[in-house]
């Protein structure tokens, strides 16, 4: 998995803009204003313009206006369902993992090998 900080991940700032784009983009196909769409969200229009120049925003806003725009159902599809996992065997109990563990065969963030490398 990269580090959040890897050169190979596209900026935050960028992610974030591209997010405000798509947020002003499908405010305007719905003939809405900035001052409209925030009062139906129930924030300022200074918050809605904040999100959608991609300068930061909190989750509940973000989740106010998609109920505005009534795709809140959509916010969910953010992060995988996590309870079954083809990968981790654990996940066919039916039973939700309540904490992280890490094995005992190898230290955390010990770089895995095939053990044949030349030395």
């Amino acid at each position: 998995m990269p580090h959040y900080d890897s050169p190979d991940l596209r900026p935050l700032s960028v992610l974030l803009s591209d997010l405000g784009k798509q947020i002003e983009a499908y405010r305007i196909s719905r003939n809405l204003k900035q001052a409209e769409l925030a009062e139906m969200a129930g924030i300022s229009r200074s918050t809605l313009a904040r999100l959608e120049a991609g300068n930061g925003g909190t989750i509940d806003s973000l989740a106010r206006i998609m109920r505005a725009l009534e795709i809140e159902d959509r916010l969910l599809d953010v992060m995988p369902d996590a309870k079954l996992s083809p990968l981790d065997p654990r996940s066919d109990t039916g039973k939700a993992r309540q904490r992280v563990r890490k094995s005992s065969e190898g230290e955390a963030g010990e770089e895995w090998s095939w053990g044949d490398e030349a030395p």
